[in-house]
């Protein structure tokens, strides 16, 4: 029952209530103008006493019910992915738990006295109504409060501080101390060579430090160390200029276009720049606090300036993304994802393509179709191509032509979510079911084999006709039923796409999940940690065009600052370097 029906329901028993309690006075008004003996009229002021009483006490639950009703039409049109309004609405759901856990307790009460003592019938199912009305709340509520990792997909990070942490981790503890173990050996850094040291301190003594004595040299000790200096370097550039004899034509020596200002900062501090803002994420202002600080004050940049470097490399590398975009076009299997970001207060969307060797990634200002049908991927995809999503159901839209594959990670949380709200059998058997061939999958893949036998395919789906029938069984005969929407598409979609869900039965080498995506797309939530937000749709493009080239440099074995200061130095490296093909 929603807390719309709630309280509808509970402004019919107040309706009803107050119709009775006139009925019973208009009764006294009767028969006092005639034979009215006292028993009966104390016996009808105690039945209008008790009316009253519970007239006024519903009446305080229905100015309850309203303001949960407006909290949670208010919820409804919120930003459901803001941190902050999770965590107070949380917060709310909690308290509110609490009173509907006393209330229920009070009513669990006032009905057992209601059934010791001489009642109607009447009283009694509309007191049941309202405790099964009250406690099937109390369940949907403790289901939102009790989400997490495990089953949903809230990230560990928007966990409220008072509620432990769900952090997957398949290692089994040995039960040893932390730290190295007895017989562990030592790592440590290797001897520097002599012809490799730059600089040699003496540290020598002309007296004994204890007594004040002659010291007669005996030996020595080397104790090494390795740090770094930042030497800010002045470059004075001489570009000759010359008059031709044959043509008369003044010339002069090529000039780079990094260095084409009278004067300008260099490569690697612009390098230095983009790396702390586009890979460590770090703001603006910051980042010209920090890059002052190494260069001992002796640069300092405006965050005007390093606004326009984000714009200059993005600008240096759309022919790399339009690599990257053709490559991840040409692939036989894509991963791709989507997230929310904050582009000036308002909700937008950052997307990723590619796989283990590539990445790609578009900003938009909605996240719809129609910024798929911008970014000209997914309808570009041939028949052949196989695509691993989270059950994105654009993609089975009849103007793609790929193969759909599902992710079984987000299904696990979904079968999670039930358990946790509804402890149905059916769902259970189901999650254990896809564990267990994806371990047996595990092994076979070590031992060389590329998928299951026949035998065995037709063993997991049979069991699994056998889950989804049980499912409808469980669905129909369910008492409790808050969660009966989610149950209902769960089934179904099972039904529908189970072909999707299982490619991997019949082919190793498909993926189970798309973690790679949600990998991938991890850094924006760190990014709106430190910044919130965009300030322009135009910036979030730059951000996502660099990001682009340092994710891809990273899966081909290229450090970031590395792939920047070629970058700012106006040679970016091109797909085919990355890739060995050039």
């Amino acid at each position: 029952m929603t807390l719309k029906e709630a309280y509808e329901k509970r402004r019919q028993e107040c309706l009803s209530l107050q119709r009775q309690l006139k009925k019973a006075e208009k009764t006294i008004e009767e028969l006092s103008a005639g034979t009215y003996v006292d028993s009966e009229k104390a016996q009808h002021l105690r039945t209008i006493n008790r009316l009253s009483q519970e007239v006024k006490h519903l009446n305080n639950q229905l100015d309850r019910f309203k303001y949960w009703y407006a909290q949670q039409s208010n919820y409804a049109e919120s930003k459901k992915d803001e941190i902050a309004e999770f965590r107070l609405q949380n917060e709310e759901l909690k308290s509110e738990n609490d009173a509907l856990k006393k209330e229920n307790a009070e009513l669990k009460k006032r009905l057992d006295a209601v059934y010791a003592a001489p009642a109607t019938s009447e009283n009694d199912e509309l007191l049941q109504a309202k405790i099964s009305a009250l406690e099937e709340e109390i369940l949907r509520l403790n289901s939102i409060a009790n989400n997490d990792g495990t089953n949903s997909g809230l990230p560990t990070s928007q966990m409220p501080i008072d509620k432990k942490k769900v952090v997957p981790n398949s290692r089994v503890k040995t039960g040893r101390k932390k730290g190295g173990q007895v017989g562990h050996k030592k790592h440590a850094l290797s001897p520097l060579p002599d012809d490799e040291i730059d600089e040699t301190i003496d540290h020598a003594l002309e007296t004994c430090p204890k007594c004040g004595g002659s010291l007669r040299y005996i030996g020595e000790r080397h104790k090494d160390t390795i740090d770094y200096k930042v030497t800010v370097i002045k470059t004075r550039h001489i570009f000759y200029e010359y008059e031709c004899l044959d043509c008369g034509r003044t010339v002069h020596s090529p000039i780079p276009l990094n260095i084409k200002e009278p004067i300008q900062y260099g490569s690697e501090i612009q390098a230095l720049s983009l790396a702390l803002i586009n890979q460590g994420f770090i703001s603006i202002n910051r980042t010209a606090q920090i890059i002052s600080g190494l260069m001992h004050d002796q640069i300092s940049l405006s965050q005007g300036y390093i606004c326009k470097l984000q714009k200059r490399a993005s600008g240096l590398l759309k022919p790399f993304v339009s690599e990257v975009r053709m490559a991840v076009i040409r692939l036989k299997l894509v991963y791709w994802d989507d997230t929310v970001i904050f582009i000036n207060t308002a909700r937008a969307c950052m997307r990723f393509y590619g796989n283990e060797k590539l990445a790609l990634y578009k900003a938009h200002e909605a996240k719809d179709r129609a910024g798929i049908d911008e970014d000209s991927i997914l309808a570009a995809l041939s028949p052949d191509t196989i695509v691993m999503h989270d059950h994105n159901t654009i993609n089975y839209n009849d103007d793609f032509q790929f193969q759909n594959i599902e992710c079984n990670e987000h299904l696990s949380r979904d079968l999670q979510s039930l358990i946790d709200d509804s402890g149905h059998s059916w769902c259970i058997a189901l999650k254990k079911l896809i564990q267990e061939a994806e371990h047996e999958r595990k092994q076979l893949m070590e031992n060389g084999y590329m998928s299951f036998d026949d035998e065995y395919i037709r063993e997991f789906n049979r069991q699994l006709d056998e889950l989804l029938e049980k499912a409808d069984e469980e669905y129909l005969t369910s008492s409790n039923r808050y969660f009966e929407t989610d149950e209902r598409r769960l089934i179904a979609r099972l039904k529908k796409y189970r072909g999707n869900y299982f490619m991997w039965l019949s082919d190793f080498s498909l993926p189970t999940t798309n973690n790679l995506s949600e990998r991938s797309l991890r850094f924006t939530k760190t990014k709106q940690k430190v910044s919130g937000q965009f300030v322009s749709q135009k910036y979030s493009e730059y951000f996502a065009d660099i990001r682009t080239y340092i994710e891809t440099c990273y899966r081909n074995g290229v450090n970031c600052f590395k792939a920047l200061s070629r970058l700012t130095a106006g040679n970016p490296y091109t797909l085919a370097e990355l890739s060995g093909e050039a």
